[in-house]
């Protein structure tokens, strides 16, 4: 089964939000499936609200990959995600829907228990959006 999904990394200086998700306990950027008809972007920005309560200004795209994903109750799906990044808008961030906890991460110091495609998601970060050199 493919599915297609979204995920946001809002930035704020050098730090990433990042949810502590609520059926594996790993950290993640906020993200989802689409629902019927919606695009990417527009399930970027729900999944953000959902999951932090926030919402954001101008989505950047910075890249479209393809992942397996097996849930805790061993269900395995193939997903398509679009991988966008934004700046924090300054709202208060809070856990929602299925997210444990939310919280800012610095980039030069980010958790080790998360997903594959979450550590996909550093990586391309990392690449595209490199820290400063005071860092």
């Amino acid at each position: 089964m493919r599915r297609v999904g979204a995920g946001v990394a809002v930035l704020k200086d050098e730090a990433i939000l990042l949810i502590r998700r609520r059926d594996n306990s790993l950290w993640d950027v906020p993200g989802g499936g689409l629902e019927s008809g919606e695009t990417p972007e527009a399930a970027a920005r729900r999944e953000l609200a959902e999951e932090t309560g926030l919402s954001v200004g101008v989505l950047r795209p910075l890249a479209v990959f393809q992942h397996p994903h097996t849930y805790p109750d061993g269900n395995r799906v193939d997903w398509e995600t679009h991988f966008f990044t934004a700046d924090d808008s300054g709202d208060e961030v809070k856990a929602g829907d299925d997210a444990r906890e939310a919280r800012w991460w610095l980039r030069k110091a980010l958790p080790q228990n998360v997903s594959d495609a979450t550590q996909h998601y550093f990586t391309m970060l990392g690449q595209f959006m490199p820290l400063s050199a005071e860092d």
